[in-house]
């Protein structure tokens, strides 16, 4: 009903959890942006999309970054994952480019493209989907994607989309799940991924816990990073 004031949020914000909010004017640098998340600041871009573009755009904007991303910044395990993933980061920058890419997939499928399974079936925590009417529906509803149970080790090898909706998505069973998957330190991880296969985004691999395989109806062919 007003214009967001960050003044006003983050007195609200940081006494539920620590955080405060930083306007920016779009993406950061890696390391700026780690850094922010491990100092619990979270960065929200200030300018916001035109109505012809409300269901998708390629860059962040105000609605995408605070009414996508910060409520959850509400929920204290959850802000703890993301200054946690901040600290993750800061250390994966330092290792190397292969490190930064295996923790830049879990952001992708966690952070941004998240599922939730809850008493009353699957829900949506990711700020992608939540940006998106379209995806929204499609995350939940659609035959075509793949709905697969978080696995740490097996996101981290699985490429993504940015030009599309997702081929697969990754359900957690609670913020805990995130926590506990977090606290470890990563660095015999990114070894034992060093020459492990990177995964298509819509693969189904034997052990994986599928809540549902999806039909691959629409998939375009190619374009996963």
């Amino acid at each position: 009903h007003m214009i967001p004031r960050f003044d006003q949020l983050n007195e609200v914000l940081g006494a539920a959890t620590g955080w405060t909010l930083v306007g920016v004017e779009g993406l950061l640098p890696e390391l700026d942006f780690f850094d922010h998340l491990a100092n619990r600041r979270f960065p929200v871009t200030w300018w916001i999309r035109r109505p012809d573009q409300i269901d998708y755009i390629a860059e962040p904007d105000l609605f995408h970054d605070l009414f996508g991303h910060v409520p959850l910044l509400m929920n204290p395990v959850f802000a703890d994952y993301m200054a946690a993933y901040g600290r993750g980061g800061v250390k994966a920058h330092a290792i190397g480019p292969d490190a930064l890419q295996n923790l830049t997939r879990l952001y992708w499928y966690t952070v941004e493209f998240g599922l939730i399974n809850t008493a009353d079936g699957l829900r949506i925590y990711g700020a992608g989907i939540v940006s998106s009417k379209g995806e929204s529906l499609y995350s939940l509803e659609s035959a075509a994607p793949n709905r697969i149970g978080f696995d740490l080790e097996r996101i981290m090898r699985t490429r993504y989309r940015i030009d599309t909706f997702q081929k697969s998505y990754f359900v957690i069973d609670g913020f805990e799940q995130l926590m506990a998957a977090t606290e470890p330190d990563f660095t015999p991880i990114y070894a034992r991924l060093a020459d492990a296969e990177h995964l298509p985004a819509g693969d189904v691999q034997d052990g994986d816990t599928v809540f549902q395989r999806g039909s691959g109806e629409g998939w375009a062919d190619g374009g996963d990073v």
